[in-house]
């Protein structure tokens, strides 16, 4: 998943960045609304990490933008503003949870997993597909029970494939999902990954695949 962090605290904002790509997740960073609508005009993110103290715009007018927009995007709140009147505004508008200042990352890691939740088959933290489990916070894979070695980027692209289920998907929006800006990759690094997660599969037995569109992408099936 690819995750936007819009803080102005820069020290806050890099120690959100680190856990989420501790967790195998991509995470920019925007100090203020106008670098947060750039990115996300840019750029396809799974969820939106908003402070809402920012220096040039009110959090909450940024999320009633996005949701005139019809931005589905998913919000998750942080504000040290200790009334309860913006939470509940910024809830009404359109976020999907909060979290006041100070907070346990730990904490904030949890709500985005639920969050980030999707229409697959879904069981607490566990997504799944056949018999491929995945639980999106251990980060282990299990094929009938069985646990499935993977690297993290692997384990990246498995999750994202199973949250895009059934749909073709290119290498550049796998691409785009899993690395942050800035990260430099090899052109093949997507393919040697695909490769090497299309052979544990196979030889764990497992009852879905990664199949290739020719000139188009990849695809779970």
């Amino acid at each position: 998943m690819r995750i936007l962090i819009t803080e102005d605290n820069n020290q806050l904002a890099q120690f959100i960045q680190q856990a989420i790509l501790q967790d195998g997740h991509a995470a920019d960073i925007a100090n203020c609304a106008g670098k947060m609508q750039s990115l996300l005009d840019g750029w396809q993110y799974d969820a939106l990490v908003l402070d809402l103290g920012l220096p040039d715009t009110d959090g909450i007018d940024v999320i009633r933008e996005l949701r005139a927009k019809e931005n589905p995007i998913p919000i998750l709140i942080l504000t040290a503003r200790g009334g309860v009147e913006d939470r509940i505004k910024g809830l009404d508008l359109g976020a999907d949870d909060y979290l006041n200042k100070p907070f346990a990352i730990d904490e904030l890691k949890a709500r985005l997993r639920a969050i980030l939740r999707r229409p697959v088959e879904y069981s607490g933290n566990v997504l799944t597909r056949g018999n491929i489990a995945l639980d999106t916070k251990s980060r282990r894979v299990l094929i009938e029970d069985k646990n499935i070695s993977m690297g993290k980027t692997e384990v990246a692209i498995l999750e994202y494939m199973i949250r895009h289920a059934s749909l073709t998907v290119s290498k550049d929006a796998i691409y785009d999902a899993i690395y942050a800006l800035g990260f430099e990759v090899t052109d093949n690094a997507i393919q040697v990954a695909m490769h090497r997660i299309r052979k544990k599969l196979e030889q764990a037995g497992a009852s879905a695949e990664i199949k290739t569109i020719r000139g188009i992408g990849y695809i779970l099936s």
